[in-house]
């Protein structure tokens, strides 16, 4: 299953929306690729915002991971390489009810939360125009 979202800010919270449909679920992993400044910390922000909690929300680009709320994590592992994310202990994490937001994540992570059998989403963020977004949304890693 692909999905694909032409995405301005004022419809982010509608394809969030439409994204947590296919989810189907009050948990959930979502794995968030996109080139640098393609708006994955904003739809971080975003889905924050939608579910009402009102933290400030930031990357986690140096503590790896935030919680908002009692059920949101928020991951960036930028820096690090999924055997730092296991050492860490950020992948016993993902058991913990809630959604599970990682940016940065990749296809050696993918292969790993396949392998142990966590079901998981891939959203592709691509920026073709300043004005706009495009959200892929898949429920397998898309290259």
């Amino acid at each position: 299953m692909v999905k694909k979202f032409k995405v301005t800010k004022q419809v982010i919270p509608k394809a969030i929306s439409e994204i947590l449909a296919i989810i189907n679920s009050s948990n959930g992993i979502i794995l968030l690729e996109g080139d640098l400044a393609s708006g994955k910390t904003t739809f971080v922000k975003e889905f924050v915002k939608y579910f009402g909690v009102e933290d400030d929300v930031t990357s986690p680009t140096f503590s790896i991971q935030h919680i908002y709320g009692t059920f949101i994590y928020h991951y960036d592992i930028y820096q690090k390489s999924v055997d730092e994310f296991i050492h860490l202990g950020l992948f016993d994490m993902l058991s913990e009810p809630g959604y599970h937001l990682i940016e940065w994540a990749n296809q050696e992570l993918a292969k790993l939360l396949k392998l142990y059998g966590f079901k998981f989403y891939h959203l592709k963020i691509t920026a073709p125009e300043d004005s706009y977004r495009i959200y892929q949304v898949s429920d397998e890693w898309q290259h």
